[in-house]
């Protein structure tokens, strides 16, 4: 009897997923490991290089302790894998040194704040075995744990100096596994101003803070009113970041996860209130706020490739809000996104994260999605919410929306077939001729324009 209790409680120890434990202590930080199973590799799904250069991250910040092991890039992957390809070890432990880095179409692996605190991102530490690190090298950018045939880690957060921020609340050592949110190590205030919660830099530039939280409720109110209510009932967390006044810069970039939208500040330029500033930090505002219905807590698209329903149409419910009070703004904006897609149309859409060109995902997303907003007022609607929100509804069950289901859908409200075609041969094949594909698509949906030689120029009554 004590023998087979002591089979069975082997058989249920290898069945336990891997586990991992992020400690920080006295400035120093590390993640310890405990891995399942004979594996010759473990793959980083969080592995997106940086927007600045192209590179992988964590060969320049993390640090492998554990004697014959190392991260190796595979593809778009990072991957733990051992010497003389042999099985990794089941206890692993790496030092790192928290990056704040802009990655590409990733959420920032930390984020580092003037007092001493730094928020890290809680998947970026997420492993999933594979049988040989060969088997990565051809696998899209951008797949999720499930995607690549595994499933999250329980990952323990651990400060010496005290408990942690996170999931609104400060915690003691908490377990969290695929929360996909940011976990706060010291010091942070949370204040709720307007209908939305904030955790802000306290070096942050006083009218970005008073801009932003003026601003943002009245975002989430409009797109409650046309969309429906979260799916999450807490306060949306506006985390606020501020890399310093660097000479020459005005940056500002981000993400957005379930209930949390993170907004990185940069430059001296943004010390004083400047319209140019204020303009752009709307913008992103509305954008990130949209993917609360369309993106990451909302409908999600189907596979990274068609990461231009979510961006584009982000973009489109951004400008959508933003067009009656800078008009003038937005138009400039969409006229960017129509000579971005003209440039960038010409290799396939699909496959834009592949050739470091996310771009092509807005630029070409907000064309179809301008059409598509034209295509719905021909059938009583008003703007694009009229066309998004009915396929919103419809994917609210299984949160996922295809390039084939959006397509499909608008091809049933336009009479022009054409020009879903166009628009599918773009996404798969790129075009020889993006001028007048974008033509094409923006006239089936009634989009005022003028073509003069090579240049396509929206009217400003395009919105």
């Amino acid at each position: 009897m004590a023998i087979a209790a002591q089979i069975a409680a082997s058989k249920h120890k290898l069945h336990e997923p891997a586990s991992a434990s992020v400690t920080h202590r006295n400035g120093a930080w590390q993640v310890d490991y405990t891995l399942r199973g004979d594996s010759r590799g473990w793959i980083f799904p969080v592995s997106a290089p940086k927007q600045a250069d192209h590179r992988a991250w964590r060969s320049e910040v993390w640090r492998v302790v554990t004697p014959g092991v190392r991260i190796e890039r595979h593809g778009a992957y990072d991957v733990l894998v051992a010497d003389h390809g042999s099985t990794v070890p089941r206890k692993v432990r790496i030092t790192f040194t928290p990056t704040n880095a802009t990655l590409e179409r990733e959420y920032d692996p930390a984020i580092s704040f003037s007092n001493g605190a730094t928020a890290l991102y809680s998947d970026q530490f997420d492993l999933v075995p594979i049988d040989h690190p060969a088997t990565v090298d051809a696998k899209e950018a951008g797949l999720s744990v499930q995607d690549l045939g595994g499933r999250a880690l329980p990952v323990r957060f651990h400060d010496n100096a005290g408990p942690v921020f996170v999931q609104g609340k400060r915690q003691s050592d908490p377990i969290l596994t695929g929360a996909a949110t940011y976990v706060v190590f010291g010091s942070g205030e949370v204040q709720t101003l307007g209908g939305v919660a904030i955790l802000a830099d306290p070096a942050l530039p006083a009218w970005l803070k008073t801009d932003v939280s003026q601003f943002a409720p009245r975002v989430a109110s409009t797109y409650v009113a046309r969309l429906g209510a979260r799916s999450d009932p807490r306060l949306p967390l506006l985390i606020m970041g501020w890399r310093g006044a660097t000479p020459g810069k005005v940056i500002n970039d981000g993400g957005v996860r379930p209930g949390e939208i993170v907004l990185n500040f940069e430059g001296e330029g943004l010390l004083e209130r400047n319209e140019r500033a204020a303009r752009r930090t709307r913008w992103f505002i509305a954008h990130e706020m949209a993917h609360f219905w369309l993106g990451s807590e909302g409908v999600a698209y189907s596979a990274p490739s068609d990461a231009w329903i979510t961006e584009g149409g982000a973009e489109m419910m951004a400008y959508t809000l933003l067009a009656d009070a800078d008009h003038e703004y937005v138009i400039g904006e969409l006229q960017r996104a129509v000579d971005d897609c003209v440039k960038l149309g010409t290799k396939p859409i699909a496959q834009a994260a592949d050739r470091h060109e996310s771009r092509a995902f807005y630029a070409c997303g907000t064309v179809f999605a301008l059409a598509a907003s034209g295509v719905a007022r021909r059938h009583g609607g008003s703007n694009f919410f009229d066309f998004i929100n009915p396929l919103l509804t419809r994917h609210q069950a299984d949160r996922r929306l295809g390039g084939t289901e959006w397509l499909d859908y608008f091809d049933g409200l336009n009479d022009d077939k054409h020009a879903g075609d166009v628009m599918r041969a773009m996404i798969q094949r790129g075009s020889s001729q993006p001028l007048k594909d974008v033509e094409t698509i923006l006239k089936s949906g009634d989009v005022p324009l003028t073509v003069t030689g090579n240049t396509l120029m929206l009217s400003s009554a395009a919105i």
